[in-house]
């Protein structure tokens, strides 16, 4: 599906809001992060599962993946500083799109032992994009929140075009719209199932004039890569 919606549009950003990794059957992540840079993904936020890696598996995976893992509101409690990269630029066409990650809170009792505290996601988000209204025309928040909290702010911070969720394993089929704010919600379920696809149709000053979206079920109407088959069978 990647591979052909790639070769029907000229713009296409391929987006996870985070969980990925938690899966204890990935080798603790590592084919995950594998069969993402086969993909090759764009951005992923993380999630709060992904902590019960531990940090120091964590960061490992951070540094195999070939694509920016983002949480702004993560943050180190010994040092204070954060534990990922915040936010990344991303060049569409003539615009550039902010895409910012955002973690649960819950992150921190997965971490354990107090050693990962998480920001406020509406005061972190407010920040951002308070500093980024200079370097993006194009605002996307990969949220791990979930639903109720999405909706939240996207009702509450001006400014985000699109959110990206997860968390909550809604599938969300239309995507939502929240007035007066005009942010659009995506959320495509848990474990690969469905992927989620948004059109967004963007005017020359980064306005979103219009949108469609939808959930898309992998049943067995898609066929199996042959290059991530070929991955999955030599991790077995």
């Amino acid at each position: 599906m990647v591979k052909e919606e790639r070769r029907r549009a000229a713009h296409v950003l391929l987006l996870d809001a985070g969980n990925a990794f938690s899966d204890s059957r990935s080798a603790r992540g590592k084919v995950i992060v594998e069969a993402m840079n086969l993909l090759n993904y764009d951005a992923m936020a993380l999630g709060d599962r992904d902590f019960s890696l531990g940090l120091e598996d964590l960061r490992q995976r951070i540094a195999e993946a070939e694509f920016p893992i983002l949480s702004a509101n993560a943050m180190l409690t010994a040092t204070g500083e954060l534990f990922a990269k915040p936010y990344a630029i991303k060049g569409i066409g003539e615009h550039k799109a902010a895409i910012i990650g955002l973690t649960n809170p819950k992150a921190a009792l997965m971490a354990g032992g107090g050693s990962i505290t998480v920001l406020d996601p509406f005061e972190t988000a407010r920040r951002y994009l308070a500093e980024l209204g200079e370097e993006a025309d194009i605002v996307i928040v990969l949220s791990n929140l979930g639903l109720k909290e999405d909706k939240r702010l996207a009702s509450e911070v001006e400014g985000i075009d699109l959110i990206v969720g997860g968390n909550s394993r809604t599938v969300l089929n239309p995507p939502l719209r929240i007035g007066p704010t005009g942010t659009i919600i995506v959320q495509a379920g848990y474990h690969g199932e469905w992927v989620g696809k948004v059109e967004l149709s963007i005017d020359e000053k980064g306005k979103v004039t219009s949108y469609k979206g939808k959930t898309v079920l992998l049943g067995p109407d898609f066929a199996d890569d042959p290059e991530m088959r070929t991955l999955l069978n030599a991790s077995k």
